[in-house]
């Protein structure tokens, strides 16, 4: 009965992840300028954010530039009833946020006119768009306590803005936003992945190579996640334009000289002189389709772009609006990444292990094998872990199946293999560490104490996903019945460390458990990872079981992908 029950919760996860990753429409968020004249077709974006509304000279209200032009805006309602129209505050060089966010009554005064604001012209929200908190680049004032400020003044906002929208735009890198301590009152995150360089680099590349500086939009979409922004809240910003040696321009294909290249790597379009030089970095129907492709295999909220210009931008509005608004597939989708991308992997076993262990090991290698298939990564297979840290260094990821490394020199390569960014993914025995394994610091990389007890004989428990937010537990049901199995319990739980983030835990309902060794209470983590390393460590891994079960598997194939694609060498 349990597993149908299990298989149910499966089929109905999949369902829903595939209704999500092919049918689901996505937001589409258009900025519309106060400066320009054209009238968008407000059938093509969910969301427009005029652009802008300033901080008044006196710190507590709103400057709005061209009311009239917001009015035709706002007037789009009408012909698009879902239509979301939002006043954008802000924008580079716009100033005068650090003074209003540090007074209290300045900020209480700037959110009651923000709320002015929508009621009058009927908005149906705001968008913050600070650039940026303790930042002065813009030739704007900032304080060191901008930070904690913009946190207050989101929570202000929210307040004041009951059911409307709140967004904000952000820099591609999500810096200078405490997200963690403001996301709870922020609807979406724009994030303005473009304006990542000038030549010879490309602005907007999707990943990094050659042609890119320090940001591309993959990897700002990644530092957005790891800053605590949840993929649902996360709208990826796409520029309609292009940035070359001769600065911003919306006619790229209009430069003359120049030969049209085609990154593989990085998935955009660039320009080349007569010299084979870079000279500008831009984006076609194929990049653009690209990037909207990406936004549905991660989930993201939507997409945005600056700026909805004129019909010059018209073919990138409309794959924009085809691919995210209404769900068709373009030509964009299997060959977007590609066969490109390696990585490997090492499997590590000890084949002198207790039996239900070794039996747990070759099953696992085979499970591994499998998820290979189209050389996805190369992984090698060994019964002893490296005491060299160069060889190591060769794996992104290291999978150890109920072994771990004894000798001294082996732990110091692993440790420094960890510390220098490694990926690690556990099963079982890695976590056991007790008064005779003489190894402190195991127990400061699992972030728990030492093992205290298990139930025995193994048996199949109840078990509870504490957060869905992760991409190792997203796709899993709240709870499901793991496979038999003898799980270990530390104490300290992991929970206690502060670095720790538990993702599965054996429901209490389940107490009391085991025939010989019996637990009868107490917090009883079995899958987690220490956000200080690159890894997961699982529970599972005693005996041929393990990978009967459906909902457990897609467990471990998500925390071996999570754990894989974390490191910045890497892309999704």
């Amino acid at each position: 009965m349990n597993n149908k029950i299990n298989r149910l919760f499966l089929l109905l996860a999949l369902l829903c992840l595939f209704v999500s990753v092919n049918g689901q429409k996505k937001v589409v968020v258009a900025y519309v300028t106060s400066w320009t004249q054209t009238i968008p077709d407000p059938m093509v974006m969910t969301h427009i954010n005029y652009a802008f509304g300033y901080v008044n000279k006196t710190f507590d209200g709103i400057d709005i530039d061209n009311e009239a032009r917001l009015k035709q805006i706002v007037a789009l309602k009408k012909k698009n009833p879902k239509l979301k129209v939002l006043l954008s505050i802000g924008g580079w060089g716009s100033g005068r946020f650090s003074e209003m966010a540090a007074a209290k009554e300045k900020r209480m005064a700037f959110s009651l006119d923000c709320r002015r604001v929508v009621d009058k012209f009927k908005l149906d929200g705001i968008d913050i768009d600070w650039e940026y908190p303790t930042q002065s680049s813009a030739g704007i004032s900032s304080s060191p306590e901008d930070t904690r400020n913009f946190t207050h003044l989101m929570r202000d906002l929210r307040n004041e803005l009951g059911e409307k929208l709140l967004t904000c735009a952000t820099v591609a890198s999500a810096e200078y936003i405490d997200f963690r301590s403001c996301i709870q009152y922020i609807d979406m995150v724009n994030v303005m992945s473009y304006d990542m360089g000038n030549p010879p680099y490309h602005h907007s590349a999707l990943y990094p190579s050659e042609i890119t500086n320090r940001m591309t939009t993959s990897a700002a979409i990644e530092a957005h996640l790891k800053a605590g922004v949840q993929c649902e809240k996360l709208v990826m910003g796409m520029p309609l334009y292009g940035r070359g040696v001769q600065g911003y321009t919306t006619e790229p294909d209009s430069t003359k000289g120049v030969t049209e290249c085609w990154h593989e790597q990085s998935m955009v379009p660039y320009l080349v002189n007569s010299q084979g030089e870079f000279v500008m970095g831009y984006e076609n129907e194929r990049s653009i389709g690209i990037k909207c492709q990406y936004i549905i295999d991660h989930r993201l909220h939507g997409g945005m772009y600056w700026e909805y210009g004129d019909d010059r931008q018209e073919k990138l509005r409309n794959v924009i609006c085809e691919i995210l608004m209404h769900g068709e597939a373009g030509p964009y989708t299997a060959n977007y990444v590609g066969n490109k991308v390696r990585f490997n992997v090492l499997l590590v076993w000890d084949p002198s292990a207790e039996p239900a262990h070794v039996e747990f090991d070759k099953q696992a290698i085979r499970f591994f094998h499998k998820l290979s298939y189209g050389e996805g990564f190369t992984y090698d297979v060994r019964t002893d872990c490296p005491a060299s840290l160069d060889t190591l260094k060769k794996y992104d990821v290291m999978v150890m199946l109920n072994a771990l490394p004894y000798s001294e020199s082996a732990r110091k390569a692993f440790q420094s293999y960890m510390e220098q960014g490694g990926g690690w993914l556990g099963f079982h025995a890695t976590g056991y560490n007790d008064r005779n394994t003489h190894w402190p610091w195991l127990n400061e990389f699992l972030g728990c104490g030492p093992f205290l007890a298990n139930n025995w004989p193994p048996q199949s428990v109840l078990v509870d996903v504490e957060t869905q937010q992760s991409p190792v537990t997203r796709t899993l049901p709240k709870s499901f019945v793991a496979p038999s199995s003898e799980f270990y319990q530390f104490s300290p739980s992991p929970r206690a460390n502060k670095d720790v983030e538990v993702l599965v835990s054996i429901s209490p309902k389940n107490y009391p458990f085991g025939i010989k060794d019996i637990v009868t209470h107490g917090d009883f983590p079995i899958v987690w990872t220490n956000k200080k390393y690159r890894m997961v460590y699982l529970n599972m891994g005693h005996g041929d079981e393990a990978f009967i079960d459906a909902t457990q598997n897609l467990l471990f194939t998500n925390a071996f992908r999570w754990v894989a694609f974390k490191n910045d060498k890497m892309t999704r």
